[in-house]
């Protein structure tokens, strides 16, 4: 036997071959482990040289696996890991002693045979026999090297086939897994698929596809039966979109409304297949919903065209508040004062309105907002019941400078001025029809007497009285108890 050192120092480039090793790396994915298959070949190969052992084994760097070994009385494992890479090399006749140490007769040898296995080009391992019959220990070892090599033509294409049908199943594994990836992400992002065959005029609809088409239930359908399902305002620009496929290789898409529907769809296509003219034959594409983006869009430029609007009308009712508050005021600190409370009247209102990106409010938050500020006490001292009503934009900016006011002056003057007064907020509907009205009744008690006349000439009362009418069309009526102040509202009912 050759020692381990010259062993070692004589293989160690081979071992060492870094496309050796991605060779081995792909056969060890494979699972060096009991296989019917080479356990069944090394059981035949055994008996077919009269050997007393044989083994395939796979060869790494530093480590021997062992496929499959069939047979006793074998050597220990260096020992066999020595025969293994021996006959990587393409040594064989070596002699094998059965004993340990010096001194054993060379009537207690036995014959090793090896030869190294191939795959892909490199050596990956090795097929040896161990103890031959005498006969063929007797016979010419080339001949029976020439037989071995044979045998080993036939295992190392049983490991390249396996590799084959391994490499074969993982492409599946990992298609399958992308289709499943593929088809989440279509179902996540809402997106429809189909294929045109032009020559046959079938096009093949996913169900999402039918759906967005407003054609569920239908199996293979044409290009005719689709264009039926478009609005006849968009057909023409679909017309000159799909010239634009001819002789191109670009994908191009278009938008689109469904005729039944109303529903917005984009549809974006690729050529597969043309015929030598250019002209498309096999297309495939995929379709999106656009319709909830559409109406947000349409929405937007509405608030946006609201948006200015209001701002218009805000400039004119600011410069008209400063005015009124200045004429009204008798120090600068009184007309601050007055003009930040308006303006954060103002203010909250718009954010209510805003909160709700300027659709109808509730009345009731509504009044909330505004009076909260001036009441030490709320839950305490305002009460606010009648069913839930909703203002629109115009109303709510009225209403919430009045109410302002009308808090102010109680917080001042009246019942929020103690905190054993009371204020009670009553909201219900007068009248049936389209003469209708809502009524707020603002109410106050256990606040100090009030002078009906001071409150009469200040400019909120004038806003409460006039202002809101000419703003909302709205009727108010105020009168002084001497329990309290008492205001009335009156608006049409919002259908």
């Amino acid at each position: 036997m050759t020692s381990p050192d010259v062993l070692n120092e004589k293989l160690t480039p081979l071992l060492q071959d870094k496309a050796r090793l991605r060779t081995v790396q792909q056969i060890a994915e494979l699972g060096v482990s009991s296989d019917p298959d080479f356990d069944t070949a090394i059981d035949l190969i055994k008996a077919k040289f009269g050997a007393e052992a044989a083994f395939v084994a796979i060869i790494d760097e530093s480590e021997v696996h062992y496929q499959t070994i069939s047979g006793e009385s074998l050597p220990d494992g260096e020992a066999l890991d020595g025969i293994a890479r021996l006959s990587l090399e393409g040594h064989s006749g070596q002699m094998l002693l059965s004993g340990e140490g010096e001194g054993v007769s060379e009537a207690s040898a036995k014959m090793v045979l090896g030869v190294p296995l191939s795959v892909g080009g490199q050596r990956i391992g090795s097929l040896c026999l161990i103890g031959l019959k005498p006969e063929q220990e007797r016979a010419a070892t080339d001949v029976a090297h020439q037989g071995l090599m044979a045998q080993a033509q036939f295992l190392s294409s049983l490991f390249e086939l396996k590799r084959s049908a391994r490499k074969n199943a993982m492409s599946e594994l990992h298609l399958s897994r992308a289709n499943v990836r593929y088809a989440l992400a279509l179902k996540a992002g809402g997106i429809a698929t189909f294929s045109w065959d032009r020559e046959a005029d079938i096009i093949e609809c996913d169900a999402l596809s039918l759906e967005f088409l407003d054609l569920e239930g239908a199996s293979q359908i044409s290009s005719r039966r689709v264009l039926r399902q478009i609005d006849p305002k968009d057909l023409h620009a679909i017309r000159h979109t799909a010239e634009q496929l001819l002789g191109s290789d670009d994908d191009v898409s278009f938008e689109f409304r469904v005729r039944t529907t109303g529903r917005y769809l984009l549809a974006l296509c690729h050529v597969m297949e043309s015929d030598d003219e250019g002209k498309p034959l096999k297309l495939i594409g995929v379709v999106l919903d656009l319709t909830n983006s559409k109406q947000s869009e349409a929405k937007m430029r509405l608030l946006l065209r609201e948006v200015n609007h209001r701002v218009k009308n805000m400039l004119a009712m600011l410069q008209s508040l400063a005015g009124q508050t200045l004429r009204h005021s008798q120090t600068p600190e009184g007309f601050t004062r007055a003009f930040s409370g308006r303006l954060q009247a103002l203010a909250s209102s718009h954010s209510l309105l805003s909160d709700q990106e300027w659709d109808d409010i509730e009345l009731s938050n509504l009044l909330r907002t505004q009076i909260k500020p001036y009441a030490s006490h709320f839950d305490e001292q305002v009460i606010i019941e009648g069913p839930s009503y909703t203002v629109d934009a115009d109303a709510a900016i009225a209403l919430g400078l009045a109410v302002h006011e009308l808090a102010t002056n109680a917080m001042r003057h009246g019942a929020l001025s103690r905190r054993e007064g009371r204020l009670h907020i009553k909201m219900l509907v007068q009248g049936a029809g389209a003469s209708a009205r809502l009524t707020i009744a603002w109410t106050e008690q256990g606040g100090p007497v009030l002078e009906e006349q001071a409150h009469r000439q200040g400019f909120g009362s004038i806003l409460i009285k006039h202002s809101l009418d000419k703003i909302i069309g709205s009727r108010v009526r105020i009168r002084f108890d001497p329990t309290g102040a008492v205001v009335e509202f009156s608006l049409p009912l919002k259908k």
